[in-house]
């Protein structure tokens, strides 16, 4: 058994010393093959060499296609957001002139507008009163609420026109700036809603020094006014956040 062992090791030892014996023979062989075939084996090489030299010039080619497209990719994708920031900057900016004007206008405007109508009106109608002219005090009524529709027709016609920008502007906008298009929206709706029943029934208010509508209207008027203005403001920062992130 101790010699059937020891015989066992040695022929495992011989393993590789045999198996690096017959690769050399077997390199020799080759060899040998290639020098009785140099022709072959030089047009072979040779060809093998053009492939490699075409694979690499195609890999080249492909590469620089692959380069140019992405250049005129990332060059196309700019131009894009910068026309895209252009468009969106010049109709905000129309917006946000148009929404100061309209502010403006009604806040400044109107008001030096409507004093000397006002001032007409208290005068003509105690001037009739005092002649108890009635049919004079109902002209004198009837001035004064042409007077005052044709200022609520125009101040309707400025909030149409600016909800009609707002409106182009929301296909445009984000989410969040539509929510708040849609409070200023409804704020400056409420507002001329108020102001418009107010003079609507002026001159009822103006005929009972203890009617509180008048003081109620200056209440209501204040906290709208400062309400828009926090909403305008609001809607100012999102717009320019949204120019920033393109």
């Amino acid at each position: 058994m101790a010699v059937f062992r020891s015989s066992n090791i040695i022929a495992n030892y011989n393993f590789p010393l045999n198996a690096a014996l017959g690769l050399k023979e077997l390199m020799s062989q080759i060899f040998d093959f290639m020098q009785q075939n140099s022709e072959y084996f030089a047009w072979a090489f040779g060809l093998v060499n053009i492939l490699l030299g075409l694979l690499m010039y195609v890999n080249k080619q492909r590469h620089e296609r692959d380069l140019k497209k992405l250049e005129q990719d990332l060059r196309f994708s700019a131009d894009r957001r910068l026309k895209i920031f252009d468009l969106k900057a010049k109709q905000y900016g129309e917006y946000v002139t148009n929404l100061d004007e309209f502010g403006k206008k009604n806040q400044v405007d109107m008001p030096k507008r409507m004093q000397p109508i006002f001032e007409q009106y208290l005068k003509d109608f105690l001037a009739a009163s005092e002649l108890n002219d009635t049919e004079k005090e109902r002209n004198v009524l009837a001035w004064f609420s042409t007077k005052i529709t044709e200022l609520v027709q125009e101040g309707a016609k400025d909030f149409l026109r600016l909800k009609s920008e707002s409106n182009k502007l929301k296909l445009i906008a984000t989410d969040e700036m539509l929510i708040t298009f849609n409070d200023l929206e409804n704020l400056t709706q409420e507002s001329m809603d108020t102001t418009n029943e107010f003079l609507k029934n002026f001159a009822e208010i103006f005929s009972n020094p203890e009617d509180k509508r008048a003081n109620n209207f200056q209440i209501t008027s204040a906290q709208l006014g400062e309400k828009m203005k926090q909403v305008s403001e609001k809607l100012l920062q999102q717009m320019r956040s949204e120019l920033r992130d393109i």
